[in-house]
């Protein structure tokens, strides 16, 4: 879905677009800049870039290849931080649902800005901002695991099951709840993104830890 505003008002003319639960879109900006979006997320920008930066708004999930512009900065705002670049390769994840917002770093050089807290990465490295105490935590992560949607897999790397049911909702446009209480187990493995929803869900039966119940739209997480 696009929209634009500001054409009968005079204005700079703003676009954005989103993707609905299921959806998966990419979109080459007024700068060249390349962006792949994942399910359930929103970008806007502007018609075209002027000023001292290039500012652009997500929410949700987008994987960014910057064209270089060394007078005119490329700035990412989400809800919990910006980040700011001249040219590179990154990762953002930042759903409202999540208590993180994660900045993966592929190529070149970023710097996050929360509040009165910035920190530089270098590719390999992802930095983890906290939603409530807005702190930045910067780690080495395997850089294919955090493209994995891009390339169309779900990648599960010791993951929380509350985790990958999240992904799971957006991305095959289900909701779900847990009945009973649940084990505190994690789970590993890599599925496509083009099998259907029956086939994902027997791959994590197979371990053993959980079960799931389809009613219509809804999955039923059972123990």
């Amino acid at each position: 879905l696009a929209e634009n505003s500001g054409a009968e008002t005079g204005k700079d003319i703003s676009n954005t677009i989103s993707t609905p639960r299921g959806g998966q879109y990419q979109v080459i900006l007024p700068d060249g800049t390349h962006v792949w979006l994942n399910a359930a997320s929103s970008l806007k920008f502007p018609s075209a870039f002027k000023g001292e930066k290039r500012l652009v708004e997500l929410h949700g999930e987008a994987y960014f290849q910057v064209t270089k512009n060394k007078r005119m900065p490329f700035v990412v705002h989400t809800d919990n931080q910006e980040v700011e670049v001249l040219g590179t390769h990154f990762n953002i994840c930042s759903y409202a649902d999540e208590t993180t917002t994660k900045t993966t770093l592929l190529e070149g050089s970023v710097k996050l800005i929360v509040q009165a807290h910035e920190k530089i990465l270098i590719p390999g490295e992802q930095g983890q901002t906290n939603r409530r105490t807005k702190e930045i935590k910067v780690m080495p992560v395997n850089i294919e695991d955090a493209i994995a949607w891009k390339n169309g897999y779900f990648v599960f790397n010791d993951e929380k099951l509350e985790s990958i049911m999240l992904r799971v909702s957006r991305w095959y446009d289900v909701d779900y709840e847990f009945e009973g209480k649940q084990r505190d187990v994690s789970f590993l493995g890599v599925v496509e993104r083009s099998k259907n929803i029956s086939s994902l869900l027997k791959v994590l039966e197979s371990t053993g830890n959980v079960h799931f119940k389809i009613e219509g739209r809804k999955i039923i997480v059972m123990p």
